[in-house]
């Protein structure tokens, strides 16, 4: 009797115990809140809940009931890898970063070939394989940040590959007569102004990477033979594609933020060391112009405004234009702008001094902001 009482209680409490156990998160739950943390800058939990998923991945992939798994979920992997490797870059893991980065590579090379081989005039796989371009390109630059000379300069000539197959691939789906083609889905919406804003923001990664690969030259590759014309090109190829992506962005400016002034602030820089002073200044004060507004609605509010009403007229300023206020560039590269503007000041020849007022004020603009 007492046996039996015994075991009515242990299956009473192994029912409480089953009742009580909570079902395992999905992988979108996960991802979803890795996302959250690492937006909060949790960086431990994003990193936590990152492995979770690409534990729960790699078993989809090469589960024994999963076969080879799907290309999404390989695509997924990629990206989960590649949020791994910015975190773990932010921490100082360089290495590790490194990995995460070359693994997410491997995967999307891989997808890539199963992309090509369903290619034809069908154009949704011409966006899966715009997409799968871009997402490489961003892995490559990481790895081409993360890495000095040569090495480096590899890294981001392939980003830079890949981005322009990118930009060819959308620019023959924009053209296309095909409105099937035209309107191709991209994150989630059918429609063709989608593509143009793929379009942009692709160009203007690729604007960023040919501005990477001038610094390489003006920095670390500074004495390579032919580091000047290198320099030269890869800048006027920046410019070029920024004044393009500067007009193609007009439709979607509110959404995704005025392109940012990068090409004209390395240009200035390449001609400072040319010792071609008024070119420099003509390319930092049109990098001024591009994030004039900001700058000065800013500035004014800490007491910088150029007349006795200024602050006041600031601060209306600031509310009336808080998109600009809000999508001015990180202040390290508004630093090196007003850097560049004062140098130019000491080395330009004005007699008139009006040029030299005129930048040294917008320096102070700049450093106010």
């Amino acid at each position: 009797m007492a046996g039996g009482n015994k075991k009515k209680k242990q299956q009473r409490g192994k029912s409480r115990k089953n009742g009580s156990s909570k079902p395992a998160p999905s992988l979108e739950d996960v991802l979803t809140q890795a996302e959250s943390a690492m937006e909060m800058s949790d960086i431990d939990m994003a990193m936590k809940l990152f492995g979770y998923a690409t534990q729960l991945l790699r078993s989809r992939i090469h589960g024994d009931d999963a076969g080879n798994g799907s290309e999404e979920d390989k695509c997924t992997l990629a990206n989960v890898l590649g949020k791994m490797g910015e975190l773990k870059a932010s921490c100082g893991d360089v290495e590790g970063a490194r990995n995460d980065f070359l693994d997410a590579i491997e995967l999307l090379g891989n997808q890539q070939e199963a992309t090509d081989m369903m290619q034809g005039d069908d154009g949704e796989c011409n966006i899966l394989t715009a997409q799968n371009s871009e997402s490489k390109a961003g892995l490559y630059l990481y790895l081409g940040q993360l890495s000095t000379g040569t090495e480096a300069l590899t890294a981001l000539r392939i980003g830079v590959s890949e981005l322009q197959r990118t930009v060819s691939i959308l620019d023959r789906l924009a053209t296309s007569k095909d409105d099937e083609a035209n309107g191709m889905d991209i994150d989630g919406e059918s429609n063709s102004l989608n593509l143009k804003r793929f379009m942009v923001e692709t160009k203007r990664q690729l604007c960023a990477a040919y501005c990477s690969i001038g610094e390489l030259y003006l920095t670390d590759l500074c004495e390579e033979p032919d580091a000047e014309n290198s320099c030269e090109a890869a800048l006027k190829s920046a410019v070029e594609i920024d004044a393009s992506a500067q007009i193609e962005s007009g439709p979607f400016e509110s959404e995704i933020g005025p392109s940012p002034p990068d090409a004209l602030q390395t240009m200035a820089n390449l001609r400072l060391s040319q010792s071609r002073v008024a070119e420099a200044l003509d390319c930092i004060m049109k990098t001024y112009d591009r994030m004039k507004v900001g700058c000065e609605a800013m500035s004014g509010l800490v007491g910088l405004a150029t007349d006795k009403e200024g602050v006041q007229e600031a601060k209306a300023r600031e509310l009336l234009e808080l998109d600009a206020a809000s999508t001015l560039p990180e202040y390290g590269f508004r630093l090196q702008t007003a850097k560049i503007m004062l140098e130019c000041t000491s080395l330009v020849d004005d007699g008139n001094n009006n040029t030299k007022e005129r930048c040294s004020e917008s320096a102070i603009q700049v450093l106010g902001s």
